[in-house]
């Protein structure tokens, strides 16, 4: 059993629950599930094997973490670009900040890009303590999906919204 606070990665590192590379494994996890959720909430539709694509190489970038071994391609971060351009270039510009909540599919979207930016920062660290762990298309995957993310939460609620709810921050006059 492994209650004495540590645990056994691949290759049987042992490693203390309270290291750095857990933390990051953990909300790598954490986003999984919010991923899986949002799945969920667009099946039967073409984002939903996008975000199934997105889960698996998750998974490879907590491998890399586990194994020290590179297993994500640079070209599933171009796959992001490319996929966020497009989404992108079909929404209208962003003049307000987006209130999350506009519809199931939106507010899933929107918690799973917080959850993504919480793992890429827990990466980040992961980088600064073991920078041999890390490797580059890792923390730019993460960065993209975030944006992915933000994007597809705009265009779910521009789909499904009947109401514009956005917060317009009220500018001080000079």
């Amino acid at each position: 059993m492994n209650d004495d606070g540590f645990t056994f990665l691949p290759g049987g590192v042992r490693l203390s629950k309270s290291d750095v590379r857990l933390d990051a494994l953990g909300a790598l996890d954490e986003l999984d599930a919010a991923l899986g959720l949002l799945r969920v909430a667009l099946a039967e539709t073409p984002d939903a094997e996008l975000i199934e694509t997105v889960q698996r190489d998750l998974l490879k970038i907590g491998g890399e973490l586990a194994t020290g071994q590179p297993a994500l391609e640079a070209a599933a971060v171009a796959a992001l670009d490319a996929e966020t351009a497009r989404r992108n270039a079909a929404l209208p510009p962003l003049r307000d900040f987006v209130l999350a909540g506009a519809n199931e599919a939106s507010a899933r979207a929107h918690a799973a890009r917080a959850v993504c930016r919480r793992a890429e920062r827990e990466v980040v660290r992961v980088r600064a303590a073991h920078p041999d762990l890390v490797f580059p298309p890792a923390l730019a995957y993460l960065n993209r999906l975030s944006a992915l993310l933000f994007a597809l939460a705009r265009g779910a609620k521009a789909s499904f919204s009947t109401e514009r709810k956005n917060f317009r921050r009220k500018l001080r006059s000079t």
